[in-house]
């Protein structure tokens, strides 16, 4: 089973000891999920997800590092830092990651300056089929 199975259809406790044998073994997905799975534990652990998600982002996950933004965007698990956030979403924009895509042009619309930027990343997420940034985008009289 991939992580991703891992993560979806198992029970969270035997989803967690199979990430983490994963995790243990260099899986950078499995790093991902067991972020997940922190985030989701009653209590809510937002520094242990940050820290899974760092760890698999420093491996190259980049949907990680799109979720270490969006901890660090929101200080959630840590100090906020809205622009290291900013920095780090615009890394993920550029590879293409439409999530990242997405969050990036609805921060930059916040500023007038910045709305050509903002409704470009917004028109790419758009374009992959991310219904937040089209339903944005129509909202913002740019679609």
């Amino acid at each position: 089973m991939s992580p991703e199975d891992i993560y979806y259809d198992l029970h969270p406790a035997e989803a967690r000891e199979q990430l983490l044998a994963l995790a243990s073994g260099g899986d950078h997905q499995a790093e991902f999920y067991l972020g997940h799975l922190a985030d989701e534990e009653s209590p809510r652990d937002p520094a242990a997800a940050l820290e899974w998600y760092r760890k698999s982002a420093a491996g190259g996950f980049l949907e990680a590092k799109h979720w270490v933004a969006s901890f660090m965007y929101h200080g959630m698990g840590t100090v906020q830092d809205v622009p290291g956030a900013v920095g780090l979403l615009r890394e993920c924009a550029e590879a293409g990651l439409d999530s990242s895509c997405w969050k990036l042009g609805q921060h930059l619309l916040q500023y007038p300056e910045s709305r050509e930027d903002a409704i470009r990343w917004l028109r790419l997420a758009a374009s992959k089929g991310h219904t937040a940034a089209i339903e944005l985008l129509a909202g913002a009289g740019a679609s």
